[in-house]
């Protein structure tokens, strides 16, 4: 998300990334990984990620006057789902994204959608962004870019302390584009709350 004084921050792996201008997905779905994504997992169960479960909630913005809140099922079967929501200074919604991480193929892969406040959603009508896990730890999982992930190179997950720290990672831009200007985005790193449901 742009606050008002331009910092992008992140929220729930990759809500931030339409707002920061990721745009339309880079690959149709259905097609094979984009130039450059990963195509190397790491072997895991969703019991890997049942450290993610619960009611996680933090303040966001220059003077700290936005509101972010993150909610993860515990596994059932072989999945878990999320949910995010922003709430901007004055009360209103800015918008709602819905996770979910599964196993497959021997790992696990996070999806994810993005909506505006009234429900659109910003990815196309049969596109999620894809990402695979590629790392992790008692209370940690990072996920790397798989499939229309635009310039979204990797999300990091790991709780600290009762603390979720999310860190956003994007993807240095092509040779092309760099001459034209272009420069990578920064990583983007923010920090919720363990509370109560």
């Amino acid at each position: 998300m742009r606050t008002r004084n331009g910092v992008v921050l992140a929220a729930a792996v990759g809500l931030v990334l339409v707002m920061a201008g990721l745009g339309e997905p880079t690959a149709a779905p259905g097609s094979t990984p984009a130039s450059g994504a990963s195509t190397a997992h790491t072997p895991a169960k969703i019991a890997d990620a049942a450290f993610l479960a619960g009611r996680w909630q933090g303040t966001m913005g220059a003077k700290k006057d936005n509101h972010v809140e993150e909610i993860w099922t515990e596994p059932v079967g072989n999945n878990i789902a999320g949910v995010f929501r922003w709430v901007k200074a004055d009360g209103s919604p800015s918008v709602f994204e819905l996770l979910t991480i599964q196993e497959e193929e021997g790992t696990l892969a996070l999806r994810l959608r993005h909506q505006t406040a009234t429900g659109a959603t910003w990815e196309g009508k049969d596109s999620t962004v894809t990402m695979r896990l590629s790392e992790k730890g008692p209370a940690l999982a990072v996920f790397s870019a798989f499939k229309d992930c635009g310039d979204l190179a990797a999300c990091r997950y790991e709780v600290k302390d009762q603390r979720l720290h999310i860190e956003v990672r994007f993807a240095e831009p092509s040779s092309e584009e760099a001459a034209k200007g272009k420069k990578a985005r920064p990583t983007l790193r923010f920090e919720m709350e363990r509370r109560p449901l």
